[in-house]
């Protein structure tokens, strides 16, 4: 079995246009992304808004000036890892392919009113990729260069908790 990692964004505040939790491979072994998922994070009472959002993979990337999250094994004795930058916010470059396109609202959750940001809250619910359980399907594939991003489209109100868990393999 592969070494495995859990990338955790905690509480990212909302902003049009920006990288709200990524992975960039930056070396020749190969990262294998099995789920990635995000929870509204707001706390306080907040006018949220609705947040379109998309699932991304670039090529030929880079991430500049990203605010860094160590990435957490899920096993201790995994070996380091390297030339794998994770991070949020930030410059970023490289060519996006769009993997899946959502909604999101970023509204404070409140448990009493079971509308959509409270459903969002649920387990299955928000996770917005998961290739477990079937081996038909393919996790995503970061070679060299290549990077998987939660993106905010539009939207720029409350905080975001994102988690991508990926696997590191030689090959």
């Amino acid at each position: 079995m592969a070494n495995t990692w859990t990338a955790f964004y905690s509480g990212v505040a909302f902003a049009a246009t920006k990288n709200m939790g990524a992975v960039l491979n930056g070396g020749a072994r190969v990262l294998r992304v099995k789920r990635v998922g995000i929870i509204n994070a707001q706390t306080a009472a907040v006018t949220g808004v609705v947040c379109s959002m998309e699932l991304r993979k670039y090529t030929g990337a880079t991430l500049a000036s990203a605010t860094a999250v160590t990435p957490v094994a899920h096993d201790s004795t995994n070996s380091a890892l390297s030339s794998v930058t994770a991070g949020h916010a930030g410059t970023i470059v490289g060519t996006p392919l769009t993997l899946r396109r959502f909604i999101w609202s970023s509204d404070e959750a409140k448990l009493s009113t079971a509308q959509n940001n409270e459903w969002e809250t649920l387990i299955p619910l928000n996770i917005i990729y998961d290739c477990y359980g079937d081996t038909s399907v393919q996790p995503i594939v970061l070679r060299n260069a290549e990077e998987i991003m939660v993106y905010n489209v539009s939207g720029a109100a409350g905080l975001l908790d994102t988690w991508i868990e990926f696997m590191d393999e030689a090959s």
